[in-house]
């Protein structure tokens, strides 16, 4: 493997405490909290790279809970290949800090092809307007089974504009929203997230056009490639035709005490 691709690895596998607009960070040795106020669910707001002697794991998680709840926000935690004390899942469920099951880190090299699809389908930038935003994010909504988009949606469509290394598509068949996709870029690579296509057009390549996006992206910003976190029983499968190779895994846990 290149020394370019174990850099787009490493940034799949902790793509953690980088600056991004709308997220604060409060980091100590033992920890990461990444909390997007304007996203109020688990997952944008999150405990990560946990590294905690065995003894101190309980006063870490009533430390991070009293910083959510003071924020008013859920938790999600994020534990990566190398997380300590290796039992922490089993700590965690102890605690009432619920499994929410696994995602598969893949990347895909930027030499790789994937082809655009349909000549229906057509993907435009969400970020132009904010009717565009809206209809990416209603998607989104929809294809996660959320009803209706979070709220916080103004806050959101302002902060990605502010940050240029956020990029958010959205795909129309026929001119109809049907998918959306996020993609963040970084030095060592482009980051995947939200992917999703509504449930009446699945099947017709919208996932695939989505992905051949940020693709070209990353083409175009010379990264060396892309990397996502996939669920093994949905979205993993499909990337993994795509050329996608998972190089390790993240356990994912919901804390529901609030």
């Amino acid at each position: 493997m290149s020394s370019e691709l174990d850099g787009l690895v490493e940034l799949a596998l902790r793509p953690w405490g980088r600056p991004q607009v709308g997220v604060e960070r409060y980091a100590t040795p033992e920890r990461l909290v990444e909390l997007q106020p304007s996203f109020p669910i688990p997952g944008p707001n999150h405990v990560c790279l946990v590294r905690c002697v065995p003894d101190r794991v309980d006063a870490l998680i009533d430390e991070v809970r009293e910083l959510f709840a003071g924020r008013g926000l859920p938790s999600m935690w994020i534990l990566d290949p190398d997380v300590e004390p290796p039992d922490l899942r089993d700590r965690l469920t102890a605690r009432g800090i619920v499994p929410f099951g696994t995602s598969d880190v893949m990347v895909l090299p930027v030499t790789a092809s994937v082809e655009h699809g349909s000549a229906a389908i057509e993907v435009v930038d969400a970020l132009s307007d904010e009717a565009a935003f809206w209809d990416a994010e209603a998607v989104q909504a929809a294809a996660f089974d959320h009803g209706t988009p979070f709220p916080g949606q103004h806050e959101r469509y302002e902060e990605a504009c502010a940050d240029p290394s956020r990029h958010f598509f959205l795909a129309l068949v026929d001119g109809v929203p049907a998918g959306a996709g996020w993609a963040t870029v970084r030095d060592q690579g482009v980051l995947m997230n939200g992917g999703a296509v509504e449930p009446r057009f699945q099947g017709r390549g919208v996932y695939r056009a989505l992905v051949a996006a940020r693709l070209r992206l990353a083409r175009e910003v010379g990264a060396a490639g892309l990397g996502v976190q996939a669920r093994p029983d949905t979205s993993g499968p499909i990337l993994t035709g795509f050329g996608f190779r998972t190089v390790g895994s993240w356990s994912l846990h919901i804390d529901r005490s609030r």
